[in-house]
């Protein structure tokens, strides 16, 4: 809740519902997750995703708001994963079966990072469907290693930054998924992004697929 660009936005309303419930809700439907936890902070004006997470029967770990490694390394620990799958919680269009590709391409390869949240190479994933994947080892091994404060902030841009020492490795982007341009913003940043989101989810509810949205968004560039 407490974004500099946009305080509060989690709690914005995207056709009846908060944004954070959108992503609660939807992460909950993956088929190859254990559990769910939301990592907030510690912070008063973070209660309503509480409220809304506990709503749901979602777990909650609750930790620096500063230190966001910490608060993930804690929240595995605590959820004693062995496999820690990240999900920006800006990102309400965040899908099941886009979150489980992810996870299959980490089984099936065995990277140490496998991703699908950003465009790589010829793999053109929007921005805001896709999950992190990694071990709980490496992130006990970031939070040990890295005093970096950038790289305490955003949980895994120690090994992003360290490529050439890690293997990252994309999840296929399917046809349908490909929006025909790289890195396209369907998170949550900024009030205009939120306005983009109620344009391609009018009408629909939190079970809206990822291809409808591909699909409205080629309409409305072509528009």
């Amino acid at each position: 809740m407490g974004s500099r660009r946009y305080p509060g936005k989690m709690m914005e309303v995207l056709e009846s519902a908060p944004l954070i419930e959108w992503v609660l809700w939807r992460t909950c439907r993956a088929t190859l997750l254990d559990s769910v936890v939301l990592a907030t902070t510690t912070h008063e004006r973070d209660n309503p995703l509480v409220d809304v997470a506990e709503c749901l029967g979602i777990d909650v770990y609750r930790g620096s708001e500063e230190d966001v490694l910490d608060r993930y390394a804690r929240a595995a620990e605590i959820s004693e994963a062995q496999t820690v799958v990240r999900i920006c919680a800006d990102r309400p269009l965040v899908d099941p079966d886009v979150i489980d590709m992810a996870i299959r391409t980490y089984i099936d390869h065995k990277p140490d990072l496998a991703f699908n949240h950003i465009s790589e190479g010829i793999d053109r994933w929007p921005r805001g469907f896709g999950a992190e994947v990694f071990s709980a080892e490496l992130l006990a091994w970031m939070d040990q290693h890295t005093t970096d404060r950038e790289h305490r902030e955003h949980v895994t841009l120690y090994a992003w930054t360290h490529r050439n020492r890690f293997h990252i490795l994309a999840a296929p982007c399917p046809p349908a998924l490909d929006p025909g341009v790289p890195d396209v913003k369907l998170d949550v940043d900024e009030p205009a992004d939120l306005q983009l989101l109620r344009k391609l989810c009018s009408g629909e509810g939190p079970d809206v697929p990822p291809e409808r949205i591909v699909a409205r968004w080629r309409e409305l560039k072509a528009a």
